[in-house]
This record gives structure tokens, C-alpha cells and sequence, in this order.
């Protein structure tokens, strides 16, 4: 389903940090959606822009130059109020006359003024409506920064994601979002994570119930949004299974969330395996990776080399 933002909340978002004024009240029926015909992953950025002849913004930003050329062609003026307009952010300061006024008002078209920079709004409107429109979808599981590198950890209900994620935090990292994770594709290869507001700082942890991090481990022990990275899938396997895991790399293959490939990790648990050690090595091992690295490649050049040296 289509996202959508109503103007006046994005009015009251960034009334306090654009400092402007209503001219024109929004309705309660005045809605932005995503951008179908933007290319790419432009989404709510498509929305905004400077007034353009050919494809009209909904929102549009007018700054002195803008208002100085309506003002020279008022012959333009049909074509800058046009159907598709629904939102006019007048910067700068600039002020409208009484006409142009009244037919923002009949036309229903929402008018906002702030005495700040043409351009500078224009760049934290299109940043603030990628944000709020870009695709997003809720999966279980845990995520936790370890080490810098965003990690989603999954598995069964009961396996133990929750008490690896406490432990990752009693060793120094920290909790990102418990049980859901909000996943928001914010460009066409980045995916946040994100906890949903009602969850934020807290661990349910079987047997012992829900644990405030924040309180226990301190502010710098929870981060509100972290990039994924990598995928854990900690999974309770067969004799069978574990002998058919590659011993040179391990069990790896992707994940699809939003169109985007992560790489998935799969850790066997067991009594005798210390899971926390392992994610941090699965950390450190894909910021090696993402820097050019490769251990297998160097692992197989040693050993052909102290071969053929023997």
C-alpha cells in the first residue's frame, strides 16, 4: 500500500525548525503519496521542487527569484498554480499580493511561509518526505550494533536471540530493536533498521522478563536506527546439517527485505558454543569484507605458498 503524509503534519514536524507560518490552513483531506512516475528510489524527494513548466511539483518552493519572475509573467501564473499543486512554501521572507492570495484559497492549495533560504528548504522538505514515504516493512527479530556493524539477528521463537542480544550488550555494543524491527529502505542498497516507538530500550528475556537496557547498561548502550548489514540466522541443527556446513566459510546465502540483498550468516547453537564470540567475529569479518578483504582467498594463497615452498 501507497504511503502517505498529510500536509499538516508535516507542518507541525518542521514548523519548529523552518519557523514558518501557515498562509493558507491545510485541509484535513490534503495528502502527499509517494511519487509513481520518480525514477529509482527518489520517492517523497520527487514531490518537491522549483517551478517547473513541464512536470509541476505538488510542493513547490518559491524563493525571490521565482516570485520576481511570476511577478514579470503573470501569463505564468496558470501554470504555477497548477491542478497537480498542492502545497506552496513561499521563502525567503517574500510576501504574495491580496489576488495571488485568493487564489491559493479558491484553488485549496496549502501556503506556508518561513524566512529561511529557498534552497536550504528545499533540501530538508525533499529529506524530511524521502524519510516519511520511503518503502518500509516490520520483520521479527533482533538488531544490534556490534562492533559499528548493524547485525539482525533471527532464529525460532525461544531460541535464544534475545539473551545473545543482552550478553552483546553486557560486552560493550548496543541494542538497536527487540522482537520487531522496523526496516526502511532509505536508498536503493541501504536498509535501516529502526524500533518501534512502543519498544524502545526495552529486552524481553525468557525467564527473566522485560529488561529496561537503558537503565541497566546506561543511554550509550541503545541506538534508535542502525544500518543492516548482515543477517544471523542462529538455528538448532542436525548431526547431519552441521556435517554438511562448509568448514572453510561457513553457511551463507541471502536475505530479500524491500528488494534488497543481505547476506544471511547461519550459526549453529549448541551448549558448547559461545554465540556471542561468534556474532562478533561475524561482525568483524563482514567489515573486512566490505573493505576488500577476503580471508578464504588469503587463507588459500598461504597455504599454496608454504606448499609449494615445501
Amino acid at each position: 500500500m501507497e504511503r502517505q503524509i498529510s500536509l499538516r503534519r508535516l507542518f507541525e514536524d518542521l514548523r519548529g525548525e523552518l519557523q514558518w507560518q501557515c498562509l493558507c490552513q491545510p485541509g484535513e483531506e490534503n495528502y502527499l503519496g509517494g511519487d509513481l512516475l520518480a525514477e529509482g528510489d527518489a520517492g517523497g524527494a520527487a514531490l518537491v521542487g522549483f517551478f517547473n513548466f513541464i512536470r509541476p511539483y505538488p510542493v513547490q518552493i518559491a524563493g525571490d527569484c521565482e516570485l520576481a519572475y511570476l511577478r514579470a509573467h503573470p501569463q505564468a501564473m496558470e501554470q504555477f498554480l497548477s491542478p497537480n499543486l498542492r502545497l506552496l512554501i513561499i521563502c525567503e521572507g517574500q510576501t504574495l499580493d491580496e489576488h495571488f492570495y485568493g487564489d491559493l484559497n479558491a484553488r485549496h492549495i496549502a501556503a506556508m511561509t518561513t524566512p529561511a533560504a529557498a534552497k536550504g528548504v528545499l533540501a530538508r522538505v525533499q529529506h524530511y518526505l524521502h524519510r516519511e514515504l520511503a518503502a518500509r516493512q516490520q520483520v521479527h527479530g533482533v538488531l544490534v550494533d556490534v562492533l559499528g556493524v548493524g547485525l539482525l539477528l533471527q532464529g525460532e521463537v525461544g531460541i535464544g536471540k534475545s539473551e545473545l542480544a543482552l550478553e552483546l550488550v553486557s560486552r560493550g555494543h548496543r541494542l538497536v530493536a527487540d522482537d520487531s524491527v522496523l526496516c526502511i529502505r532509505e536508498a536503493p542498497n541501504i536498509l535501516t533498521g529502526h524500533c518501534p516507538a512502543a519498544l524502545q530500550n526495552f529486552l524481553e528475556v525468557r525467564g527473566l522478563g522485560i529488561v529496561n537496557i537503558r537503565e541497566f547498561f546506561g543511554a550509550a548502550a541503545i541506538v534508535r536506527s542502525k544500518r543492516i548489514r548482515l543477517v544471523v540466522e542462529i538455528r538448532d541443527m542436525s548431526d547431519t546439517e552441521m556435517a554438511n556446513i562448509d568448514r572453510l566459510q561457513g553457511k551463507v546465502d541471502h536475505l530479500d527485505i524491500l528488494g534488497i540483498r543481505l547476506p544471511r550468516l547461519c550459526l549453529p547453537v549448541s551448549a558448547v558454543r559461545n554465540l556471542a564470540v561468534l556474532v562478533e567475529a561475524a561482525a568483524r569479518s563482514q567489515y573486512v569484507k566490505e573493505s576488500g578483504g577476503d580471508m578464504l582467498a588469503d587463507f588459500e594463497a598461504q597455504v599454496l605458498q608454504n606448499v609449494g615452498e615445501e
